[in-house]
């Protein structure tokens, strides 16, 4: 496994490529091919009246609404908000109008149990709506940053957040202790030598280093991890990644 890998945008097929999942009905998908990493990210359209079934082994999942809406268990989760499916939790999200979605999820289904919070509880997994407002937010001038998942509830301990600028910016070097994968959503990004473009994603291994410049448009991106993680920039002490841990606002927009 290479400790960053680069996938493009690829053409959707039919049917949905997520493994953990059964599609009812019609839609079209793509995974990104990530050279062997152990998360997973899928792009799909979803037509009217689909329905995904999750009912064997998983992980912790994340799906992000770009178009549209899903439904589970009379909760709609709109355009700019998350589901999260809990790990081994069964569950049906349906699209009553389509959707467009980026789902993420792990190889591995076991929960992590040895990270900051230690193992979620055994029992009580179900599925999360959030909505775009998010968990907790970071919302400022040319900023927006929303966390739908930030390993602290009880029964889950994913990582999920859709963050952004609105103009130029660049990233301080920094790693993170934990896998991720980023799916860039608008703007352009610039990685050492590759280019992002909307659709592209990029796989981060744990403790590698690496920092970001945005195009003069800015960027807005999808950030999945497992667990908790600490981010190390050069010279400084790691912190504790999260809305709870560095005291984002608290909006709790759970439907």
């Amino acid at each position: 496994m290479k400790d960053i890998a680069i996938a493009r945008a690829s053409e959707l097929v039919e049917g949905y490529a997520a493994p953990t999942c059964r599609l009812r009905g019609d839609g079209r998908s793509s995974i990104a091919d990530l050279d062997g990493f152990p998360l997973w990210v899928v792009r799909a359209d979803l037509a009217p009246g689909a329905r995904l079934e999750w009912a064997g082994p998983h992980g912790d999942e994340g799906l992000y609404v770009m178009a549209g809406e899903l439904e589970t268990d009379g909760r709609t989760c709109p355009a700019g908000g998350s589901v999260i499916v809990e790990a081994g939790a069964a569950a049906v999200l349906t699209a009553p109008v389509g959707a467009t979605v980026v789902h993420f999820g792990p190889r591995d289904p076991e929960p992590p149990g040895d990270g900051y919070y230690g193992p979620p509880s055994a029992h009580g997994h179900g599925v999360h709506v959030i909505g775009p407002g998010g968990t907790y937010a970071d919302v400022g001038p040319g900023r927006d940053t929303r966390m739908f998942a930030d390993s602290t509830c009880e029964t889950c301990r994913i990582t999920f957040f859709f963050t952004g600028r609105d103009e130029e910016w660049r990233s301080s070097a920094h790693s993170h202790s934990a896998d991720e994968i980023l799916y860039l959503l608008h703007g352009t990004i610039h990685l050492g030598s590759y280019r992002l473009d909307p659709g592209d994603a990029v796989a981060i291994a744990g403790g590698r280093r690496y920092a970001f410049r945005s195009g003069p448009d800015g960027f807005a991106f999808l950030n999945y991890r497992r667990d908790a993680s600490e981010q190390t920039i050069a010279g400084k002490e790691p912190l504790l990644e999260g809305g709870r841990a560095r005291g984002l606002t608290l909006v709790n927009d759970v439907r």
